[in-house]
């Protein structure tokens, strides 16, 4: 029997390749947003303490501890602030290679679909041809076995 070769195997294999690689990505993307999420986390949280801290304080030590805080407290926020624009930016890469991930997976269904179905055929188109050289031979065969019948009898 013939092998069976499909002439798109090599774009499969690439898109089985490059869906790998960007599910790759998709997660240590995931991984890299955990991680932004744990440090504005830890950040706000970091600052909620310090003010719960002043709140404590009595009224005389307070103002000037409040005072220095609030001094910093604009670096403070614009740290906050950038953490959560890299953490929006990094949600956008993710969904960007999300729909990419999508993409070559669905393109790599379509891919082997196709391979299968190629399959059946060329596994239909041996049988049938399997089956025609049995029908030959036998036919073949059945001549021979008559040819001698029929020359045996008329001696």
């Amino acid at each position: 029997m013939k092998r069976f070769h499909w002439p798109l195997q090599r774009l499969l294999d690439v898109t089985i390749q490059r869906e790998r690689a960007l599910r790759a990505e998709v997660f240590d993307l995931s991984r890299r947003i955990a991680r932004a999420h744990g440090a504005l986390f830890d950040r706000r949280a970091a600052v909620r303490g310090a003010l719960a801290e002043i709140a404590a304080l009595p009224s005389p030590r307070r103002l000037p501890v409040q005072e220095t805080f609030m001094g910093g407290a604009e670096a403070e926020i614009r740290r906050i602030r950038r953490m959560e624009q890299e953490l929006r930016e990094l949600q956008q890469r993710r969904a960007e290679k999300l729909s990419a991930l999508e993409r070559a997976r669905s393109k790599r269904q379509t891919l082997e679909r196709l391979r299968e179905e190629a399959r059946r055929r060329h596994e239909q188109e041996m049988l049938k041809l399997e089956q025609k050289q049995l029908d030959e031979s036998s036919q073949s065969a059945f001549v021979r076995r008559s040819g001698r019948a029929y020359v045996a009898g008329k001696a």
